[in-house]
């Protein structure tokens, strides 16, 4: 009989308050700019949640972004609930002024509240990162959320993704909650 293993991995809640933050102007690399969500880029948005992170922890911890027919249902499940926020939801695209390359980056906004929001799935494509994508597209989401009027914004992420935590940080975002996912192996 095979022993199951456990593994515990450390995530933060994390939150930032816009009355207590000037949001940086967002700006893009050369070459990347932004698109807003329309039902029509569902399965893109899924397409780059299954490829930004079918190879990190977060598979592990969510086992619906292992496979792109998990994450397409996890996208329909989102963009069809009335908390969705289409304003806040963003694709990032790489090309040219006359072609699109590629969708390189996602993220979707949705309300927990009247005035608080939440941030989902900030993916980037691996092959894109560290090239200020991660940063725009969160600032971008930000901005989505403000200009509706919410108080505040929270977020997710594994306490080991050093990047992202630190951009969080940088940008406003606080650790609300520490907590333990546990995943078995």
């Amino acid at each position: 009989m095979r022993e199951l293993s456990l593994q515990y991995i450390k995530r933060f809640h994390m939150g930032i308050d816009f009355s207590n933050i000037s949001l940086p102007k967002v700006e893009l690399p050369l070459g990347f700019w932004y698109v807003p969500w329309h039902k029509s880029l569902l399965e893109v948005h899924a397409d780059i949640q299954h490829r930004g992170f079918c190879n990190d922890i977060d598979a592990k911890l969510f086992p619906t972004f292992c496979r792109y027919e998990g994450c397409l249902r996890l996208m329909q499940s989102l963009s069809g609930g009335s908390n969705f926020m289409p304003e806040a939801t963003l694709l990032i695209a790489y090309g040219d002024s006359c072609d699109l390359v590629e969708y390189v980056a996602a993220v979707q906004g949705v309300r927990f509240s009247l005035d608080v929001g939440g941030i989902q799935n900030i993916a980037v494509l691996p092959e894109y990162r560290n090239r200020g994508i991660g940063r725009g597209l969160l600032l971008g989401a930000l901005w989505g959320f403000r200009r509706l009027g919410f108080r505040s914004v929270t977020l997710e992420v594994t306490a080991d993704n050093f990047h992202a935590t630190k951009l969080y940080r940088r940008i406003g975002f606080t650790t609300i909650k520490i907590y333990y996912r546990e995943i078995g192996n």
